[in-house]
């Protein structure tokens, strides 16, 4: 077996374990009677912690080699999940979140292992693969959570067991990583950036005003990431496994739109009035989970809403790396994971205080407020952005979600990207 393919299997490993947990988290701190903040917390962790660690796991992975920081980090995140799911305590657990979140770099660390073991001219291929693994973890990861939480066992351990599953794929892929996978070949050094640098390359024309743009996708989406299992708790009585199953629903729209639809339309249509159609949906489908009251109004909203996101956010971030100059791609694609991350973060949290404050819709509608803003701003900026040749479909569909993105997760192309 390649050593591309063993990396993918180990990214589609690790991600089946996270995504199986991602939806389960809110009902399972709700359980021990969490506040909201707490409960955003408890989300806002994750991110917090990977924004911090994982320039410093990139730059050790240079100097050290890729796989060592691979064995020492996804140790890390199965521990964190063996914590997860035998805590009782909001501490304990927030800390076992900042543990994953330190360790959550680990996914940049294994696609520049990607760069490194495949050519320039094949590069693009490997990555697609990588996004394959996202694709199907963010669909297969939901629903396995879904069927687990139907087994017979006590009902104290109904939701602890989905985080055990999750510790035992990421011990899996820990061991994929020690017995299978070789040191990468050696890797060219790093460029430093300095702060004047990245200055001027946020101002290039169209670059600043597209990373805002993006932003926001991810500050209006990181509502329901954070808020849709108590959502569907409070507004339709549902389970956990109901919010689970919802995930895996929404990961399929999603990934079908970026898998098959984006290469047809772009084309056809170009990135610009793709990203404002894509914006307009997501605006109409926050709106439509806002006032959703019953099961067949909720699945219309979730797939409006998956159909927006999977237009929107690809295609803004295809249409980034076309204008920026490829000496600068590393930086400004850093930039927006940098940038999303933070949206995702705060929005984690303000969502959670919201539904717990206010109503089960306030942090859809605070969601469709963030997208209208992105539309009022997409359609301002878009008719001024010049791009030069025709629409590339690939660069769009090969777009990779950094965890814990999933469908409306940071778009990264790291062909360029050395972290």
């Amino acid at each position: 077996m390649s050593s591309l393919a063993v990396i993918v299997i180990i990214v589609l490993v690790d991600l089946l374990g996270f995504t199986l947990v991602m939806p389960l988290l809110a009902p399972f701190a709700r359980e021990y009677h969490f506040s909201g903040l707490q409960i955003g917390l408890l989300f806002a962790a994750y991110p917090l912690c990977q924004l911090v660690s994982g320039p410093i796991l990139g730059r050790l992975s240079d100097r050290y080699g890729r796989r060592p920081v691979l064995i020492v980090s996804q140790a890390g995140t199965a521990l964190s999940f063996l914590i997860l799911g035998l805590s009782r305590h909001f501490w304990v657990m927030l800390l076992a979140r900042m543990l994953d979140g330190a360790s959550g770099g680990n996914i940049l660390v294994a696609q520049a292992y990607v760069a490194d073991v495949t050519k320039p001219e094949h590069r693009a291929r490997g990555l697609g693969l990588i996004g394959m693994a996202f694709g199907l973890g963010f669909v297969l990861g939901p629903l396995l959570g879904g069927l687990l939480l139907g087994l017979p066992v006590p009902p104290e351990w109904r939701l602890r067991v989905p985080f055990l599953v999750a510790a035992g794929f990421s011990t899996l892929a820990w061991v994929l990583v020690l017995t299978r996978l070789p040191e990468s070949p050696a890797r060219a050094e790093a460029r430093v950036l300095s702060g004047r640098g990245l200055v001027d390359t946020m101002t290039l024309p169209g670059v600043g005003a597209l990373v805002v743009l993006a932003s926001l996708f991810v500050l209006a989406f990181a509502a329901l990431e954070g808020t849709f299992a108590l959502y569907l708790q409070d507004r339709l009585k549902a389970s956990a496994q109901a919010a689970a199953f919802g995930f895996a629903f929404l990961g399929l729209v999603s990934a079908v739109v970026q898998g098959g639809l984006i290469r047809r339309l772009v084309p056809r249509f170009g990135e610009p009035k793709l990203i404002v159609v894509g914006v307009a949906t997501l605006t109409i489908g926050f709106g439509a989970m806002a006032l959703a009251e019953g099961w067949p109004a909720l699945l219309g909203a979730t797939l409006i809403v998956g159909v927006g996101q999977g237009l929107a956010s690809p295609t803004v971030s295809g249409l980034l790396s076309r204008i920026t100059p490829a000496s600068e791609q590393g930086a400004v694609f850093g930039v927006l994971s940098s940038a999303q991350t933070l949206a995702r973060m705060i929005n984690y949290v303000l969502a959670n205080v919201l539904l717990a404050t206010r109503s089960a819709s306030a942090p859809f509608w605070e969601a469709c407020v963030i997208a209208l803003a992105a539309l009022g701003l997409a359609l301002v900026v878009l008719p001024r952005v010049k791009v030069t040749g025709g629409p590339q479909p690939e660069m769009v569909a090969q777009g990779l979600s950094r965890r814990p993105g999933g469908p409306g997760g940071d778009e990264t192309d790291v062909a360029d990207l050395h972290p």
